[in-house]
């Protein structure tokens, strides 16, 4: 079923507004009367689409996964995917970048987490055959272990190294490991 047009454009504009309003403080500090008044709208049309801000958040998270979990089904450990996920992140107009943000929900990124690990755990039975489960659960934590903890160290120090390099980066040092470690 086809979404009228003024709905499109009346959650793009509180969507917008929540964007807005999360770059500058935590969604915890956001009120319905502000994201009304930044798009214009009044308090009833809010209720139309979502309870109150937190549900906004909600289905924006819901939104980035659903891109994130379209992107991993694609195409797996590429470096293509990982670029695309880190110039997300680093482009400050890019919704996901809020999301991702210490203004964004916490929980937001143990979701990603868990998506993560429902895409590619089970592939590590493919690519390290010869491992067992134990040693396998052991590569992935260790991957995203520290996986997790550069692109931290890139966020946190401000994106100083452009996207391509840690996408090789984190390539290199994946494909390096696995071949090492899938290697009996």
């Amino acid at each position: 079923m086809k979404t009228d047009a003024r709905v499109r454009y009346t959650r793009m504009r509180l969507r917008e507004a929540f964007l807005t309003c999360l770059a500058e403080k935590p969604a915890s500090k956001i009120t319905v009367k502000e994201l009304c008044d930044m798009a214009e709208i009044n308090r009833a049309t809010f209720y139309k689409h979502y309870a109150d801000p937190f549900d906004l958040l909600d289905k924006l998270e819901g939104e980035a996964l659903a891109w994130l979990e379209a992107r991993l089904g694609e195409s797996g450990f590429q470096r293509d995917m990982t670029l695309t996920i880190l110039r997300s992140l680093s482009d400050e107009d890019n919704p996901y970048h809020a999301l991702a943000s210490a203004n964004g929900d916490p929980g937001f990124a143990g979701r990603v987490s868990a998506l993560f690990y429902r895409e590619f755990r089970p592939r590590l039975a493919q690519i390290l055959p010869h491992r067992t489960e134990d040693e396998r659960t052991a590569a992935y934590l260790f991957l995203v272990g520290g996986c997790g903890r550069l692109l931290t160290g890139w966020l946190q120090g401000g994106k100083q190294a452009p996207p391509e390099e840690v996408a090789a980066r984190l390539q290199t040092i994946t494909e390096a490991f696995l071949r090492a470690y899938g290697g009996c």
